[in-house]
């Protein structure tokens, strides 16, 4: 039995391997280090992740791996997977059952996975905190139907540098967000948001939408819901370079001025 760490040596020398593991096998622990350099592809998950929900920093740095296949059963149960795949910029293809439905912790998990693309089934539902969970993911056009992100209420960097986003899934309130600072910073393809976003428990909006233009009337009612909806005061809030109409102007006077002492910055009043 292995319990630690341990170096395969090939009679046959350099070459590429299908490694095979049996017994009980929790996690992997690249870290950033060892050979993570050599991982090209995972062809089966099959018993990894069992009894492991902890998988911090798993994969981190393995930058040649290209993909990841076979039964995502275990990976579902995991509840931190924070850096688990930090800088694997050649891995595109995820298991298509992960839903990572278990999931509460994912700080920057796939930051600069710069060829991801997620599976359809992929939820989040129970994630809480998103911290530059997909910081330069540059090549997510969309997101899958499901991600409403119903549980986030830290979504600090979470997309940022996101620059081909060009739509949120409909559904995707962000009602218990507090913290959203630099969340779609350089979105720079977000036009529009979903029609239920109203941000009404955020706290901490600085630079959420820098860089980005939300069409004029979506940009407004997002002005006029917050005024309505989200009772906290000298809240930071940034809307990129989206202008408001006359209605958005009367419900951010409101915010910036009296007692809400909101700081908002944004495109200005529409010509």
């Amino acid at each position: 039995a292995i319990t630690g760490d341990e170096t395969i040596t090939f009679a046959s020398g350099a070459g590429t391997y299908e490694i095979y593991i049996t017994g009980t096998f929790p996690r992997i622990y690249f870290a950033g280090g060892g050979d993570r350099l050599k991982l090209l592809r995972v062809l089966d998950l099959g018993i990894y992740g069992v009894g492991a929900t902890d998988q911090t920093s798993a994969f981190r740095g393995c930058s040649n791996l290209t993909s990841i296949a076979g039964d995502s059963t275990n990976l579902n149960l995991m509840t931190d997977g924070s850096l688990m795949f930090f800088q694997c910029t050649s891995l595109a293809t995820l298991p298509t059952g992960m839903t990572l439905s278990s999931l509460t912790t994912g700080t920057s998990m796939f930051r600069q996975c710069t060829n991801l693309v997620l599976p359809t089934g992929m939820t989040l539902s129970s994630l809480t905190t998103g911290s530059v969970m997909f910081f330069q993911c540059t090549s997510l056009a969309t997101l899958p139907t499901g991600m409403t992100l119903a549980s986030l209420t830290t979504g600090t960097s979470m997309f940022w540098q996101c620059t081909n986003l060009a739509s949120l899934p409909i559904g995707m309130t962000l009602a218990s967000l507090t913290s959203g600072a630099s969340m779609f910073r350089q979105c720079t393809n977000l036009a529009s948001l979903p029609s239920g976003m109203t941000l009404s428990s955020l706290t901490n909006g600085s630079n959420m939408f820098l860089s980005v233009t939300i069409n004029t009337t979506r940009y407004s009612e997002l002005l006029v819901d917050m005024e309505d909806l989200n009772p906290n005061n000298s809240v930071s809030f940034h809307g990129g370079n989206s202008l408001y109409n006359a209605t958005g102007e009367t419900a951010r006077n409101i915010l910036t001025g009296g007692t809400r002492s909101w700081t908002i910055s944004d495109g200005g009043l529409e010509p």
